[in-house]
């Protein structure tokens, strides 16, 4: 996953309202949105009452889900489960499509994890308000004494940003040192190469030699460092002697597979974790500001 540190790219304004821009995660995120409805719809016709197949994944990630609800919020607040399963979803493949390699991450936009932020603050206010009246929800901020009130303010405030920004922050930081590392290795692929193709042909043999050797003293004692020398000397001998004999030239061949294991953790790792914190600390939030069955009071 490739991310510039100058923001999304917008590919065109539409001429309403001033302009509403369409940019890189507007894209992406229509997608994910598109996706998502397709797999509803896919997963959940010609269900059966002995389910196989697909429906047995299906019915286990639902479970899971329910599960996940029910142990955080309780059990009377079950009917929450689409809200917080739409926003794992929402959030793990607007990570996870930055893999293409053709989109952006969409939660690697301040401004997606923000909307999802903001609007999980204001289903807490509404349910505040809603059991408490506004003038209990007003009373709030001055508990457990008055001058807490520019604390409790700061609270409510720093809460969606902090929900946000964590998210955005890992995955977007992700991206830039994928990034940048991407880059480096094609700097410094394309310095050792010149520089064996530079001696000639030659050169290039004896690195392939060299590789061959390690690998032999691979098979004899199958330690791990002789197999990855070897197979770096055995790929740089090979492109810097094709590159010094004329027949290719400008490859990165040192920033193909380093790069794409780093991705495994920033992309496919970071973006499921952040999904899971932020849709459990959507639960928290939320089961905070509804009142406890059994006594009528805020959990």
């Amino acid at each position: 996953m490739n991310i510039s540190v100058d923001g999304a790219f917008i590919y065109f304004t539409i001429p309403v309202l001033g302009g509403i821009p369409i940019t890189q995660t507007t894209v992406s995120f229509f997608l994910v949105t598109v996706l998502l409805c397709w797999a509803c719809v896919y997963l959940g016709k010609s269900l059966k009452k002995r389910p196989d197949g697909k429906q047995v994944l299906v019915e286990k990630g639902v479970l899971m889900l329910q599960n996940m609800v029910v142990e955080t919020m309780g059990a009377h607040n079950i009917h929450w489960m689409p809200f917080i399963g739409t926003i794992f979803l929402s959030s793990l493949f607007g990570s996870l499509i930055g893999l293409t390699g053709f989109f952006r991450s969409a939660t690697a936009d301040v401004s997606c994890v923000m909307v999802w932020a903001l609007m999980v603050t204001a289903i807490i206010w509404y349910n505040n308000i809603k059991h408490n009246g506004f003038l209990g929800w007003l009373k709030g901020f001055t508990e457990p004494i008055v001058v807490m009130t520019p604390m409790n303010i700061v609270s409510e405030i720093a809460q969606p940003l902090s929900m946000a920004f964590r998210h955005f922050g890992n995955v977007a930081g992700g991206g830039v040192i994928t990034t940048i590392i991407y880059a480096a290795l094609s700097t410094a692929s394309a310095a050792i190469l010149n520089l064996i193709a530079a001696q000639g042909w030659l050169m290039g043999t004896v690195i392939i030699t060299v590789g061959a050797g390690l690998l032999f003293l691979w098979k004899k004692t199958r330690k791990k460092a002789p197999l990855v020398f070897g197979i770096i000397s055995g790929v740089l001998g090979l492109f810097g002697l094709l590159q010094a004999l004329g027949l290719v030239s400008g490859i990165p061949i040192l920033s193909y597979g380093i790069p794409a294991v780093l991705s495994c953790y920033f992309d496919l790792f970071s973006g499921f974790v952040q999904a899971y914190v932020f849709s459990l600390l959507t639960m928290v939030y939320i089961a905070g500001s509804l009142p406890d069955p059994q006594n009528g009071k805020k959990q």
